[in-house]
């Protein structure tokens, strides 16, 4: 098994990205999976510098519906529209710091049966 983080609140490598947000890479013999996807399309840029092959990542799964979780999802999914992604259904509510919204890109599609 190999784990990666594509990305976190700190810079680990002068050539990769950093920002407030997460995402783990994990690849076994017969999976690649992203937890979370952080809060930008940033983690295109790291996964390149890293050596991940996001295209043949098979699953996504977020673990809450805030932007720095999720906010790479749009980026990801136009690279690779094949990857099933897992969120809780309570993931896509509204969720606000104040009066500022930190939830999910509303544009992002989906699947109330999830």
């Amino acid at each position: 098994m190999r784990i990666i983080t594509v990305i976190e609140d700190t810079c680990g490598r002068e050539d990769c990205r950093y920002e407030h947000g997460l995402c783990i890479y994990a690849e076994t013999d017969r999976h690649r999976l992203l937890v979370d996807t952080g809060a930008t399309g940033a983690i295109l840029h790291n996964a390149r510098v890293l050596g991940i092959d996001l295209c043949q990542v098979d699953c996504v799964v977020l673990s809450h519906g805030h932007y720095d979780h999720a906010g790479g999802i749009l980026p990801f999914t136009g690279i690779n529209p094949h990857a099933r992604i897992y969120m809780k259904k309570t993931a896509a509510d509204g969720y606000y710091h104040g009066d500022r919204y930190i939830g999910i890109d509303q544009r992002i599609p989906y699947d109330k049966k999830r």
